[in-house]
């Protein structure tokens, strides 16, 4: 009779553990389940939040990027304006001075103004020489003007041949010829006599042969032959 109660017991126990473990086990799985269903749902909440923040912060970045191409493309229509604007106006200041510089060449060249310009600048040479030629006749006093009227071909015949001797022999015809420019030496061409002038007319033609002195030098030699 103690064994069977004993047996009984332990029979009941054991189902009373057996019906606790399922009970526990079914309470587990159910808890499991939906924790399991709220984290689906709080990871498909996150899921959703970081799409809309990715959405968000990728339209903030093309939005600020079209922004700045768009700052972009104004200033490089901006530089393309100025720099058009800019080659505008040389070329306007351009032919402004082509136009300025054709009506000048246009009324130089018209007969009277050139007439005008040789006359004037021969009228300016005349005067210069006059100027020294009055200078020196001033300096040397009269007695030296009653020397040159006593024996003025003398002189003049021995310097024409002592200059045109020299530049045959490769001298120069006039003191420092060599350091006067062709202007200084057209002015003193024009007090020269016929052989002198020749001389230099020689000289210069072996040497520099600058066009206005040769020119200079043969029209004075022309003129007092």
């Amino acid at each position: 009779m103690t064994g069977k109660n004993q047996l009984h017991r332990s029979g009941t126990r054991l189902q009373r553990q057996g019906t606790l473990w399922l009970q526990q086990t079914r309470n587990a799985g159910g808890t499991f389940l939906e924790e399991t269903q709220n984290a689906s749902v709080t990871f498909g909440g996150d899921m959703r939040a970081a799409s809309a923040k990715l959405v968000a912060t990728a339209g903030r970045s093309t939005g600020g990027f079209q922004q700045a191409l768009r700052k972009e493309a104004r200033e490089w229509q901006a530089l393309a304006l100025q720099t058009r604007d800019a080659y505008v106006a040389a070329c306007e200041q351009q032919l402004e001075r082509a136009q300025s510089q054709a009506l000048s060449t246009r009324e130089a060249l018209k007969p009277g103004a050139v007439e005008t310009a040789a006359l004037r600048s021969a009228h300016d040479l005349l005067g210069r020489a006059q100027s020294r030629v009055d200078e020196r006749l001033g300096r040397g006093g009269q007695p030296a003007k009653q020397a040159s009227a006593k024996a003025p071909s003398k002189s003049k015949a021995a310097k024409a041949a002592k200059a045109a001797k020299a530049a045959k022999k490769g001298q120069s015809p006039l003191r420092h010829y060599d350091e006067l420019t062709a202007k200084d030496v057209v002015n003193r061409i024009q007090r020269l006599s016929g052989p002198q002038a020749a001389a230099v007319l020689d000289y210069e033609q072996a040497g520099k042969k600058r066009a206005t002195v040769l020119r200079a030098a043969e029209q004075r030699s022309a003129a007092a032959s």
